[in-house]
């Protein structure tokens, strides 16, 4: 892993709450660490595609979290606050069956997030 990944890395290992590219950066800026935005960009991806960190997309934004679990997993993600939680189980075999007979596809890989409102916003939204 090279310097700038591994800055990269530390620093959503430090973060509470999911972060956007630009957030990251500025974060990172704020520690006086120069890490050009299209390299944390390219990073995230990079770590995506290694099942490192996972995509929150809620509307127009998106923020990169660190995977808890190393096997295949889901997440809750709360809508106001960004908590997300993992999930360690994954039972969809008959749904990929269905989605298999119906397109005549061959699932090799799914992702699937749940979205919802946590203890704390719960309230706030009713």
């Amino acid at each position: 892993m090279s310097h700038p990944r591994l800055i990269i890395y530390q620093e959503l290992l430090g973060a509470p709450i999911p972060l956007s590219p630009q957030e990251l950066y500025r974060s990172l800026l704020k520690k006086q660490k120069k890490i050009g935005l299209t390299s944390i960009y390219r990073s995230l991806d990079l770590f995506e595609s290694l099942g490192m960190v996972f995509k929150i997309i809620n509307g127009p934004s998106v923020k990169y979290k660190l995977c808890e679990i190393e096997d295949h997993h889901h997440h809750i993600i709360c809508k106001v606050c960004g908590e997300a939680v993992a999930l360690n189980f994954c039972d969809i075999s008959d749904w990929s069956k269905k989605v298999m007979e119906s397109t005549g596809y061959q699932v090799i890989d799914h992702q699937f997030y749940f979205y919802g409102f946590c203890k704390t916003c719960r309230p706030l939204k009713i």
